[in-house]
């Protein structure tokens, strides 16, 4: 793979005006309690089997299992970074390119710990929203999987019927299909695949040496002074909100955001999606079972090996600064001071860094 020059974006910094906002929308912020009905537990998986798409691969062996959660986590920040500031850590990045994005990163984070302290006292609040807006998440999730698996628009007539059809097809189809799986549809080339990259010997080496720049690269950006819990909720609540305007145009920060909601739902079958038989859950484990090891063939063992757990943080920010966008602001602009402009006039600011990073 050759290597490639990008350059992060241009610096942000996570702006306390719109973290505060967000959170103090929490209590009002709707979820659709009683409005959405329970749909199929494996709706969502069955759509993507029909359609050929890889679904939860499984794999036995623990070397598989290693090497798996490894590409999993960097497939995950490859494409966070990719959303947030048009960066492909999966190709190799040259020392400058390197070097710039974790003095970016490094500001974002230093924002972000300036709002610890927001962050932290909601997540009791940000727990119990998340669980109430599951059901409106899953029904989202089942939009978007027909729409990209199918182009089928569930607000159209005949929707139901034709996702059904292809839900049965996909059925008798299965019955029939042996348990076996070739690479092309493995848990690692799926990974791979995800990450642009081909399955071969010299993309997994270029993949190897990737992953290893980024490990290097997180591992020197400062500590976050949220736990991983609280990255964890902020992140599932930011990537929640993108999926539910994704897929019903409903954003629900906005102030008519119950009557949007509404309107929403409204134009769904609902009920006759809560009634769609899904019967492929059988074919779905066997085939997902049947996930071909290729590490040793294609030299991915230092891959299994390495230690990504500087990346597991990287990828927590790089997710925060992709769907979370709307919380990002040019350091200065946000209308309150900026932890990253404080820092970069030196600590005689208001005498007190500190108190001035809490204020950013």
């Amino acid at each position: 793979m050759d290597r490639t020059d990008q350059m992060p974006a241009a610096m942000t910094c996570l702006c306390s005006l719109s973290m505060t906002s967000l959170l103090n929308s929490l209590p009002t912020m709707p979820t659709g309690f009683n409005l959405v009905p329970t749909l199929p537990v494996n709706l969502v998986a069955a759509i993507n089997l029909a359609a050929g798409l890889p679904v939860g691969l499984s794999v036995s062996a623990r070397a598989d299992a290693a090497l798996v959660a490894n590409l999993s986590l960097m497939a995950s920040v490859t494409a966070a970074m990719r959303a947030a500031m048009g960066v492909n850590l999966a190709a190799s990045l040259s020392a400058q390119a390197m070097a710039s994005l974790q003095a970016t990163l490094s500001a974002n984070i230093g924002s972000l710990n300036a709002n610890a302290g927001l962050i932290n006292i909601r997540l009791p609040s940000l727990g119990a929203l998340l669980a109430a807006l599951l059901p409106l998440l899953n029904l989202a999730s089942v939009v978007l999987a027909a729409r990209a698996a199918f182009g089928i628009d569930l607000r159209a007539a005949g929707a139901i019927a034709a996702l059904q059809a292809r839900l049965d097809a996909s059925a008798r189809l299965s019955a029939t299909a042996t348990a076996s799986a070739t690479a092309s549809v493995s848990a690692v080339a799926a990974l791979m695949a995800s990450m642009g990259l081909s399955v071969n010997a010299q993309a997994a080496a270029s993949l190897t040496a990737a992953m290893r720049a980024t490990a290097t690269m997180a591992g020197g950006l400062p500590s976050i002074n949220i736990s991983i819990t609280g990255m964890s909720l902020l992140n599932a609540l930011l990537a929640m909100l993108a999926a539910i305007l994704n897929a019903l145009r409903v954003d629900l920060r906005a102030p008519n955001a119950m009557l949007q909601l509404r309107l929403a739902l409204s134009a769904l079958p609902l009920t006759a999606l809560a009634s769609l038989r899904v019967s492929a859950t059988a074919s779905l484990a066997a085939r997902a079972s049947a996930t071909a090891s290729l590490t040793a063939a294609l030299g991915l063992t230092a891959a299994a090996r390495m230690n990504l757990s500087a990346v597991a943080r990287l990828s927590a920010v790089a997710q925060l600064m992709a769907n979370g966008s709307f919380l990002l602001m040019p350091p200065g602009s946000c209308g309150m001071p900026c932890p990253v402009a404080l820092l970069k006039n030196g600590p005689a600011i208001g005498g007190n860094m500190s108190a001035g990073l809490s204020a950013g």
